[in-house]
């Protein structure tokens, strides 16, 4: 199968500047965690990063292309068990999930540590998942090639996945989109868990009204989501040249 090179391009570039800002702001695992995206006008594979390489040093160039079966097309290395069994899962059965992003990252896997790991509707950052979460309320083992099945049926309905005692999975059509929400998923945690952390009760925002805003929020943070990303190419064009090679 033949692919638009230059859009091809583009979603590596993309990628690798994920990997790095994520490598920045301490939301990898050394080099665990994966993040991938289905290829331009594909439905059998996907870039994935070959096991080992640490997001600090991710270049376009390095992705590997693989099918749903871990067979490496194109590049060098191999997919990590997990991500072959959570990501190819995951692409091959849930069409809108063109880009996945899984992290360990703290501010949202403290909150996945709580008996309770509700993301609730007390911040406006947190508006915009208004019924867009499902929770995994029991740790799976990420390298049983089970898990895929469990976290499909979890996303099948909801693009967010919050698991208990491990992680967040985001996935969605676009990489902008779905870095923009792990962005704002994050600060949501954060401030969440500062404000549990003075022991007073939160201000939670009616079902209704949360409903209300996030979708009002989801129409314009699609036009703001996109110019976010758009300003991070140019900065990280700038700071790594070496993203594209």
């Amino acid at each position: 199968m033949f692919h638009d090179l230059s859009v091809e391009n583009q979603l590596r570039f993309d990628l690798a500047l994920i990997h790095r800002y994520m490598a920045e702001h301490n939301w990898n695992e050394g080099v665990v965690n994966h993040l991938t995206a289905m290829l331009p006008d594909s439905d059998e594979h996907f870039l994935a990063l070959p096991y080992g390489l640490h997001w600090s040093e991710v270049k376009s160039s390095d992705f590997l292309v693989s099918d749903f079966n871990g067979n490496v097309i194109s590049g060098v290395g191999e997919v990590e068990a997990s991500n072959l069994n959570i990501h190819g899962a995951i692409h091959r059965e849930v069409p809108l999930a063109r880009a996945i992003l899984h992290s360990h990252q703290p501010n949202i896997t403290a909150l996945t540590l709580l008996k309770d790991q509700t993301v609730t509707m007390s911040s406006q950052h947190a508006l915009r998942f208004a019924g867009r979460i499902a929770y995994l309320g029991v740790y799976g083992d990420p390298v049983d090639p089970a898990i895929g099945g469990t976290i499909v049926d979890s996303l099948k309905k909801n693009d967010v996945l919050m698991c208990a005692n491990h992680g967040v999975l985001v996935s969605r059509p676009y990489l902008w989109d779905a870095f923009d929400d792990l962005y704002f998923l994050d600060r949501a945690c954060e401030v969440q868990l500062k404000a549990m952390n003075t022991g007073r009760e939160l201000n939670i925002i009616p079902e209704a009204a949360a409903n209300n805003f996030g979708s009002n929020i989801i129409k314009w943070s699609k036009l703001e989501g996109e110019k976010h990303f758009i300003a991070l190419r140019r900065m990280y064009h700038k700071k790594y040249p070496d993203l594209m090679q």
